[in-house]
């Protein structure tokens, strides 16, 4: 860790804010299961996911408890067990704002045309992890139910970690007193009024880098005079030293999905419409958690909904993995201009999180449907045995139906192509194959 002058003092202790998702976490799991209850499940014991396209594959990074792990996959849907060691754990320095847990928030992944674009960046690392700590224990501990969660009061602090490798961290101490990248209640840019409207938390620090020299930091806090959550906005030259410019989207009107506040807003540039896209949570006059979605032309202001509904609900379904909370979204711009994917953390009623996938595809982002589990293991099989058309045709003949057996054949095909035009090479881990980029 970089580290700043020993404080002659201990900091007062940092304000409070409310969790957003609760976690109740396990050794990850691959879904295996086919039941309609188990759509678009991709991981148990996990929350809070990044994902990042990475130059021979994919990467993850989740929550698991109150530390941030590390998975890999080839094609986003199957995922490696986590890395070792883990990329990120609680801080051992006393006066941190991260003692007790830390939660991935971003990462910006800078390899190929995105290296050139940090000319004036105090550091060459390959990877900058943006992320949440607490010094409470339990923004990383179980909690019942989803509901329990909500009610819970929990401080956050945004922070950042960078690593040549992915799998040597270094923390970058930020200009707050607990090496935290920002504080609460400071003042905005241009002195505006509403100073000091995130007196609890500043949390969930989603980060764009729209060009040299401007990078922006989209987060949430609490606000006390509204008593809803919103989501803010800071601006940096650098990635490290940043300044605060203000809400750029709250709560929705009365009767809406997003009435109680909003926020977890992950933004990214759509390259087909040349304007940003915000998905976020959204959380209803009962405590009900949905994923809604915002457009700005610059992404600065004029945020405005691109509909009064969710793109994504909580499963009807009771026994559903996700049939409590849909949240924490991560938006991924697939190679076609109009398809996207989306990964989130969904809680069960047994208040366990675990992370699955959603897709849209020619739909304009306007409509998401849950990738469907059943097709998750028999791929697998048949990629890795090489016997995709047999196979294929004799398993989708009897077990799906003839709409789903095209989009799924779709998918091989495109798995051929990119295996064919982008061989892997392979190195052993205890047994279980690593992906080359990640230099393990």
């Amino acid at each position: 860790m970089l580290t700043a002058a020993p404080l002659l003092s201990p900091p007062p202790p940092p304000p409070r804010c409310h969790v957003a998702i609760p976690l109740r976490c396990h050794a990850p799991t691959q879904q295996v299961a086919a039941a309609a209850a188990d759509r678009g499940l991709l991981l148990r014991g996990a929350g809070s996911p990044v994902v990042k396209r990475a130059p021979g594959g994919w990467l993850l990074w989740y929550q698991c408890g109150a530390r941030v792990a590390l998975a890999a996959s080839t094609d986003g849907l199957r995922w490696g067990p986590p890395v070792e060691p883990d990329p990120l754990v609680a801080s051992t320095d006393w006066w941190a704002f991260d003692t007790a847990a830390v939660r991935p928030s971003d990462v910006l992944l800078f390899s190929g045309p995105d290296a050139s674009a940090r000319s004036g960046f105090p550091s060459s690392a390959v990877y900058w992890l943006y992320y949440s700590g607490s010094t409470d224990e339990r923004f990383g501990s179980p909690f019942p139910a989803a509901a329990a969660a909500a009610a819970e009061d929990v401080p956050a602090l945004p922070g950042l970690a960078i690593s040549q490798d992915g799998r040597h961290w270094a923390r970058i101490e930020g200009d707050h007193h607990t090496g935290a990248l920002l504080g609460v209640g400071e003042e905005e840019e241009g002195g505006d009024p509403r100073r000091g409207w995130e007196a609890r938390c500043v949390a969930a620090p989603k980060v764009v880098l729209h060009a040299e020299g401007d990078l922006r930091m989209y987060y949430h806090s609490f606000d006390e005079m509204s008593q809803r959550h919103a989501i803010g906005l800071a601006r940096s030259k650098d990635g490290v030293r940043w300044r605060k410019a203000g809400k750029v989207l709250e709560g929705g009107k009365a009767g809406s999905f997003d009435e109680g506040g909003v926020r977890h807003g992950h933004v990214v540039r759509d390259r087909a419409a040349g304007r940003y896209v915000m998905v976020y949570e959204g959380v209803d006059a009962n405590g009900r958690v949905s994923i809604g979605m915002a457009v700005s032309e610059d992404g600065l202001k004029g945020w405005r909904r691109s509909s009064e509904l969710p793109i994504l609900r909580p499963s009807d379904d009771d026994e559903g993995w996700d049939s409590t909370v849909v949240g924490s979204p991560c938006l991924v711009q697939m190679d076609g201009a109009y398809d996207w994917r989306m990964y989130y953390t969904g809680v069960g009623r047994d208040g366990e999180a675990a992370i699955g996938m959603a897709y849209s595809e020619g739909h304009g982002l306007q409509k998401f449907e849950k990738w469907d589990a059943v097709l998750i293991v028999p791929l697998m099989a048949l990629w890795v045995t090489g016997s995709i058309p047999i196979l294929a045709n004799l398993f989708f003949s009897r077990r799906i139906t003839t709409t789903v057996k095209r989009r799924t054949e779709k998918t091989i095909d495109c798995m051929k192509k990119e295996r064919d035009a982008q061989p892997l090479k392979w190195h052993q881990m205890d047994g279980l194959p690593r992906l080359p980029f990640l230099e393990f």
